[in-house]
């Protein structure tokens, strides 16, 4: 299963953007898709490529629909 996180950019080096994820861990991604981005956009990341720009709320979205998944598979398993 893959997932496509959401993530803010904290930099950009050429056709890389440095990015930090939910819970703080900062990682790299290709930006070649978006030259477009800047230093605090909001993008979904997919295996290491930012696919898409999104609103700050959309990405919050997203990390509250991963919370509530998990708590899910924990009561599953429980």
């Amino acid at each position: 299963m893959c997932q496509i996180l959401p993530a803010r950019v904290v930099g950009i080096d050429g056709e890389n953007a440095h990015i930090e994820l939910h819970g703080g861990l900062r990682a790299t991604a290709s930006c070649v898709l978006h030259s477009d981005l800047a230093i605090g956009d909001h993008v979904l990341v997919d295996r290491g490529i930012v696919l898409k720009k999104v609103d700050p709320q959309e990405a919050e979205a997203i990390v509250a629909i991963y919370a509530e998944i998990g708590e899910l598979m924990k009561e599953a398993d429980a």
